[in-house]
């Protein structure tokens, strides 16, 4: 064996960790990378029992298929990451780890040291963030119909669901949007068989225990516990002994004195996490209160901050009439539907909520709205907090454009890193026009000939057609927090992986 073959020999055992790393998370990007863009097709996921998902989104797909590789476990768990904090991204951010990890294995093959790729990598991720930061376009009163624009693309080009979506954003307001604990996603209700509507206020998904009630109510008070209104369990194992019936008959007074004091602090509605004793729905119901119990902990809090109540444990039901009055929150109607069973919450006091209802015939078709419903709210906030830049791979190709510039300024092998990232970049878009059944390379060329020619930044295709498009003229946007938080994780999936230099195995559990 001559010179030569040895070292491509040590250089290859050298990779070999990274190689096998690469193709760990090269098959978790096959499962979803046929589903990206407008004209991306479903997968079929088939369990042990035979029984299938088909879905086109990658979130479901990574969550389903079976995974036992660290490496494609490092990716899916940064995916589910980006699911949490961002709503959307997900099968981007898949495509471009991969893509990042491709550039690098071909660099580090060509001889460039790993850590020079990875400072390199770093640097074009933090400027491919920076260019975003410097390029997007914050939403205002004079562009407001853009959040239109990305709830249609958000929302698959469903007009129904990207109708009632930017409804819902007029009707929450822009300052309730940009606040941190507060997510429209959260939002979106799911009935079936009902009508698809939007309406400022809340669902609580129960049947009242006094259905002699009134079915509507006007500026109606509020009072909400996180508790039962009946005696603790323990007092009734005392039921045995004398002494033990006579505090459980104690334990009964003090409830029914609390009922009376709900009474006379003039409450209308009364919710409970847990059970309502008889004699005390008797009183209240006498009283004119009308009690819901078991309902949901979401649904108490949501109605709690848009009714601008407090919850309550029922020990706090011994404070005085004056201090129990400020916990209390109100709402201006109160209707209760007898053929869905739920009531619904309208015109609060607190902060302000939404409600998207959406409906279908069948589970499976409800879970796929809920899906795409959530992400084009989801979308459509986090434009309103952080504003929305291209869409359609236009500005990944436009920060590929620039990568590429910015990485002959840089002085030593860093800038092949750099040159890493901005081949990666292209990649989403190349994927997208894969799945249109159109040419990438063809297509690419024509896009960088018509950027030279007429000199525009953020320029894509229509995937029906294959034409190139101006995505500012289309009025196509994704949200700017959204690619930033995708570059971000890509770039820490890749960093991490290009640093494992081997991969032993470790001991066996006992």
């Amino acid at each position: 064996m001559n010179i030569g073959e040895s070292e491509f020999e040590k250089s290859k055992y050298k990779l070999s960790a990274l190689e096998n790393n690469i193709k760990a998370i090269k098959s978790v990007v096959s499962a979803v990378e046929g589903t990206l863009g407008p004209r991306g097709m479903d997968c079929m996921i088939v369990d042990d029992y035979g029984n299938a998902i088909i879905t086109n989104d990658g979130i479901t797909i990574l969550k389903e298929i079976s995974v036992t590789h660290p490496a494609a476990k490092l990716l899916i768990n940064s995916v589910m990451a980006q699911k949490r904090e961002a709503g959307d991204g997900t099968t981007t951010l898949t495509v471009l780890t991969g893509a990042l990890l491709d550039s690098a294995f071909k660099a580090a093959e060509k001889g460039v040291p790993m850590h020079k790729i990875i400072d390199g990598l770093k640097k074009g991720i933090k400027k491919s963030i920076e260019i975003t930061e410097s390029e997007k376009i914050l939403i205002t009163e004079e562009n407001e119909n853009l959040l239109e624009k990305v709830a249609f693309i958000s929302g698959r080009g469903n007009e129904d669901i990207s109708q009632l979506v930017y409804k819902a954003s007029e009707i929450i307001g822009y300052n309730r949007m940009r606040e941190k604990e507060f997510r429209l996603s959260d939002c979106v209700e799911v009935i079936e068989d009902a009508e698809n509507q939007v309406f400022g206020g809340v669902i609580v998904d129960k049947k009242p225990l006094n259905l002699d009630m009134s079915q509507e109510f006007e500026d109606v008070k509020i009072l909400i516990l996180d508790d039962s209104l009946d005696v603790e369990e323990f007092r009734r194992e005392l039921l045995a002994t004398e002494g033990g019936f006579n505090k459980y008959l104690e334990s009964v007074d003090e409830i029914k004195m609390w009922a009376e004091k709900l009474i006379d602090l003039n409450i209308g509605i009364v919710l409970c996490s847990r059970g309502v004793n008889p004699i005390v729905e008797q009183i209240l119901s006498d009283g004119g209160v009308c009690v819901v119990d078991r309902v949901l902990y979401s649904q108490l809090e949501k109605t709690a901050k848009y009714c601008g109540c407090k919850i309550l444990k029922k020990n706090s039901l011994r404070k005085s009439v004056s201090e129990l009055n400020s916990y209390c929150g109100r709402a201006g109607k109160v209707i209760y539907d007898s053929g869905r069973e739920q009531l619904r919450i309208q015109l609060g006091k607190g902060k302000p909520y939404v409600t998207i209802v959406i409906s279908a015939s069948t589970a499976e078709i409800i879970r796929e709205k809920e899906r795409i419903t959530r992400d084009a709210a989801s979308s459509v906030q986090f434009s309103v907090c952080d504003g929305v830049v291209a869409g359609g791979g236009a500005f990944e190709i436009y920060c590929s454009n620039r990568l590429k510039k910015y990485s002959e300024s840089i002085y030593g092998m860093e800038k092949y890193g750099v040159y890493c990232v901005a081949e990666a970049l292209k990649k989403p878009f190349l994927q997208m026009v894969e799945n249109a059944g159109l040419n990438p390379l063809e297509t690419f060329e024509k896009i960088l000939n018509v950027t030279n020619e007429q000199d525009k930044k953020y320029l894509s295709v229509d995937f029906d057609s294959g034409k190139v498009r101006d995505m500012l003229t289309e009025k196509v946007f994704d949200p700017a927090s959204v690619k930033k938080s995708v570059f971000k994780k890509a770039g820490e999936v890749a960093e991490a992986i290009l640093k494992i230099n081997l991969i032993l195995k470790g001991k066996t559990s006992n």
